[in-house]
């Protein structure tokens, strides 16, 4: 017969944490942030299915963006309500305040999926313009495919990621909650996290040189007599602003959430649970971020389809007198 487990229990020092009134509080203002970013998601994914401001596909990567940051945030309200439990009704036994890591896979592999799953959309969003500037007419031909097909790419790419980041880990550890890593992982994840850097540095260098490409592609079409050419331009240099604008915040969040995990991951060691737990629950970047890219969204899109009700108004207002016009013609007919 196998000899029954010894029990892991709560250091004094983890005891101050779970009775610290601050601690405490933090928690609960971790679940104000984590159920506010959860409205704001479900408006932003609301206000995306209802108005075709940019094309199809951007608009089902930021809804799959935004699917990942509701996983993440799921998984942080079960995390900081078990730590809630934990405070309310099992500081009497300081013996079954830990969680096998095995308990909380879920929630662990939830959590980083999320995390890591804005990372590779960010990259679909990337490719998607990437394509759609180089076949600027057979593109939006496509309609939603490129998103369907890119979107489901990444999410394979994504689970695999996960998969990989806990590959051979048995997690037969003990943690005293469940957001904390499963130290046989952790060197494989602070390695993504690097590599994720690198990742959202290129895809905001990459995003640069196509809003360049697309403002000059609309340049050039602006003195288009094909009426087509010219909505698709202006279509693709709007959808372009739109994931600049974006793909810059979420390199911002992307590097932050990096330099915070690796600082926290490097001097966790020296830091007394207390100290570890504050830390943790007060400067964690992904909840904000979670916070701040739905109300991009939103922002950006009552930007583009304000300025576009602007463009519409301002072109039904220009008169042009028949000179004008012939002038116009010779313009583009000396190009």
């Amino acid at each position: 017969m196998s000899s029954p487990e010894t029990p892991v229990c709560a250091s004094p020092q983890q005891m101050e944490m779970y009775n610290s009134h601050f601690y405490t509080c933090a928690l609960f203002f971790n679940l104000l942030i984590a159920f506010t970013s959860m409205t704001l998601i479900i408006m932003a994914i609301r206000k995306l299915l209802t108005e075709s401001i940019i094309n199809t596909s951007t608009r089902m990567f930021l809804i799959v963006g935004l699917l990942c940051c509701s996983l993440h945030q799921t998984a942080y309200i079960v995390l900081r309500v078990q730590v809630i439990f934990q405070i309310l009704f099992k500081l009497d036994q300081p013996c079954k305040l830990y969680y096998k890591a095995y308990d909380c896979k879920y929630v662990t592999f939830n959590l980083v999926a999320g995390n890591t799953g804005m990372i590779f959309i960010q990259s679909a969003m990337t490719i998607d313009r990437i394509l759609a500037t180089v076949f600027t007419n057979l593109w939006p031909k496509l309609k939603y495919w490129p998103g369907v097909i890119l979107s489901s790419f990444m999410i394979g790419c994504n689970y695999t990621n996960v998969q990989f980041i806990f590959w051979n880990d048995p997690l037969t550890d003990y943690v005293p909650t469940c957001g904390q890593f499963p130290p046989k992982s952790i060197g494989r994840f602070q390695n993504f996290l690097e590599i994720a850097l690198y990742m959202s540095l290129a895809h905001m260098v990459i995003n640069v040189i196509i809003l360049y490409v697309n403002v000059m592609q609309d340049r050039r079409q602006s003195q288009s007599f094909d009426v087509n050419q010219r909505f698709q331009s202006r279509v693709a240099l709007k959808s372009t602003q739109a994931i600049f604008f974006l793909s810059m915040s979420q390199f911002l969040s992307c590097f932050l959430y990096t330099i915070f995990t690796k600082l926290y991951l490097t001097l966790q060691p020296d830091m007394t649970p207390l100290q570890s737990g504050l830390t943790l629950a007060l400067t964690y970047t992904t909840p904000y971020a979670c916070i701040a890219i739905p109300s991009l969204i939103m922002v950006t899109l009552t930007f583009i389809r304000n300025q576009r009700h602007r463009s519409i108004n301002a072109l039904r207002s220009q008169t042009e007198t028949g000179d004008q016009y012939m002038q116009k013609i010779k313009k583009i007919w000396d190009r």
